[in-house]
């Protein structure tokens, strides 16, 4: 690059002035450069954010996928242990436990009643026993509100004088 040179102080001036802004072959790559180095970056920062979420998203699906299964196997295991009470409950089931324990049915001849004042011995064994006597006294109907009440009350208690 050659400057002209011209006449007088005020061209020579100009000439190192020119000289000093003009743009470096270096300078002008760098600001062409630049920008696509940032757009790089700022990509590369983005992706690895996103990768980052996507993969947290993943293992968390992974787990909740897992404990689904496990809620899934813990259900049929409650269903499982519920047939199993359901037929140890049976009543064959506790006829036959109970045969192998050494108890026997009752029949009707070996079964003690007990008298209780103021009820009838049955006259067959399915009739369900009946008071003698029914001399209930009879209540009345409850209407007193809390606030009836508490204002009766509040004479009694002495903070009011009738």
């Amino acid at each position: 690059m050659v400057a002209r040179a011209k006449d007088g102080e005020e061209g020579i001036h100009e000439d190192t002035f020119g000289r000093a802004f003009r743009q470096a072959p270096w300078r002008k790559h760098r600001q062409i450069l630049a920008p696509f180095a940032m757009a790089l970056f700022a990509a590369a920062l983005f992706g690895t954010v996103y990768l980052g979420e996507t993969s947290r998203a993943a293992v968390t699906g992974r787990n909740v996928q897992r404990l689904r299964r496990q809620v899934e196997k813990l259900g049929f295991e409650n269903d499982l242990l519920r047939a199993h009470i359901a037929s140890v409950q049976s009543a064959d089931s506790l006829m036959a436990r109970a045969r192998e324990l050494g108890y026997k049915p009752l029949q009707i001849d070996q079964i003690e009643f007990m008298e209780v004042s103021g009820f009838s011995l049955p006259r067959s064994p399915g009739q369900q026993a009946q008071p003698l006597e029914s001399d209930h006294s009879v209540i009345g109907i409850y209407d007193e509100t809390l606030a009836h009440w508490f204002m009766r009350q509040i004479p009694k208690w002495g903070l009011i004088k009738r």
